[in-house]
């Protein structure tokens, strides 16, 4: 479950990461606003690198990422270990759903679970993200950010536990 609610807020905006004047978290947003700002989602294919901090220890790994509007992401790792996560099929149908949704800019689901932070300067942009209390998320996130410009680039994952997960993508590449 928590790994689909990352995949669809990673869905939900797509970028570089930049350093602003201020902290994302003092400038909350909605989600309408939001999505009026974000560059439109296109298709894309990139490569990953991934690094997750456990305690004293860091885990790195790394593959091929694809968004694919209206159906959904696929992660291919090839490394330390092969492995696939694909969230675009009937099987999947609720995250498919939320997909296609954020792809075609409908924020419901982000509005209902998560509060939303936007900042931006020149053409870069971060968009930040806490649980609401009833959100499925709440208590096991504490924060996500993503980095942006014309698809996203840096994705922070921060749980309430004290893991915390880098993801960058070099697109277009």
């Amino acid at each position: 479950m928590l790994k689909k609610i990352l995949a669809v807020i990673f869905l939900t905006l797509f970028a570089a990461p930049h350093v602003f004047a201020g902290n994302v978290f003092d400038y909350p947003a909605n989600a309408v606003d939001v999505a009026e700002k974000l560059p439109q989602l296109k298709s894309v294919s990139c490569k990953f690198t991934q690094e997750k901090t456990l305690k004293n220890k860091t885990l790195k790994s790394g593959g091929n990422f694809q968004f694919i509007k209206d159906k959904g992401v696929i992660f291919e790792t090839l490394y330390p270990v092969k492995t696939t996560s694909s969230y675009t099929s009937s099987q999947n149908k609720q995250i498919s759903d939320i997909i296609k949704g954020i792809a075609s800019k409908d924020y419901s689901f982000i509005n209902k679970n998560f509060n939303l932070f936007y900042i931006s300067e020149n053409l870069n942009w971060t968009v930040a993200l806490t649980p609401k209390e009833k959100s499925p998320a709440y208590g096991q996130i504490e924060s996500i950010i993503i980095y942006g410009r014309d698809d996203i680039n840096k994705l922070n994952i921060n749980t309430s536990n004290g893991t915390s997960t880098s993801i960058n993508f070099s697109c277009g590449i």
